[in-house]
């Protein structure tokens, strides 16, 4: 019959031996440590790195009531909820219809009318239950059309805002002043013509602002280079009708890859079950 310590010393063994197996399949098999999401081998495509992601199963989109009163007048005139909400229903009508899956991909819409969101903080619990916040503006300073800012880092509400400037300014110019002892210079802006960004684009910028809610960055570096019709190009003709931007199936394929076919908060994840992701 074997010792006491014979039983102990094979045990050890054993144990030993199975700790250095998992040490190979984990470095044979597991998963390798990246810092950025990777490009899909059909196509090329830039992502932004994970943590922007919607994982909230039916993610809320909230709509603020524009303050600025010409805003406002048009946001109702024009029925800028029902042209945003289509724009944004053709994101999920395009991920179901590729996935086969209607549940996975589906969000809600609230509307905050100014008496219930001016002069509160987006940290006020009545926001709690917003994933994207989307506000209307006027004329941006920087000459923008649309932001979308995520906040997620340190947070436990974890949201992207999106702002829409509804109007722009067409022409104008810099002009610099500079005297012959190079001691003075003055420059001066000619202001151009500001328009109103149409109702049909105002959704073109909501639909691309919302590809960067989802993860997307620019598609600024594609197989089709700067002929591609992506709403996820950067550059967007703020005359015409930009019939040539439209949400592509690679934009589609892109945010299948980052959610899996299972759509917002669903447990087949090509990113998490491959990649750790390093933030």
């Amino acid at each position: 019959m074997p010792s006491k310590a014979v039983f102990i010393s094979t045990f050890i063994g054993l144990f030993i031996l199975l700790i250095l197996f998992g040490i190979f399949l984990q470095s044979a098999f597991g998963a390798e440590g990246v810092n950025r999401l990777p490009i899909p081998p059909d196509f090329q495509y830039y992502y932004k790195t994970v943590g922007i992601k919607l994982n909230e199963v039916e993610p809320e989109i909230c709509f603020l009531e524009p303050e600025d009163e010409y805003v406002n007048k048009r946001f109702w005139k024009e029925d800028w909820f029902d042209i945003t909400t289509t724009s944004l229903n053709e994101w999920q009508w395009n991920l179901q219809n590729e996935t086969g899956n209607i549940e996975g991909w589906t969000w809600e819409y609230r509307m905050f009318l100014v008496a219930d969101h001016k002069d509160k903080d987006i940290r006020d619990p009545s926001f709690r239950e917003c994933n994207v916040f989307i506000d209307f503006k006027k004329l941006s300073d920087e000459g923008i059309l649309g932001e979308a800012a995520s906040v997620y880092k340190n947070s436990f509400h974890g949201y992207t805002y999106i702002t829409v400037w509804t109007q722009s300014e067409l022409g104008g110019s810099t002009t610099f002043y500079i005297d012959k002892t190079f001691k003075e210079s003055r420059v001066i802006k000619n202001p151009g013509e500001i328009i109103d960004i149409s109702k049909q684009n105002i959704g073109k910028i909501i639909q691309h602002e919302f590809g960067h809610a989802l993860g997307l960055e620019h598609q600024y570096r594609t197989l089709m280079g700067e002929k591609s019709n992506s709403i996820m190009v950067e550059n967007l003709d703020i005359i015409g009708k930009n019939t040539d931007r439209f949400i592509t199936d690679n934009d589609i394929q892109a945010v299948i890859l980052m959610y899996g076919d299972d759509g917002f908060g669903g447990w087949n994840n090509p990113i998490r079950e491959k990649y750790i992701i390093i933030p």
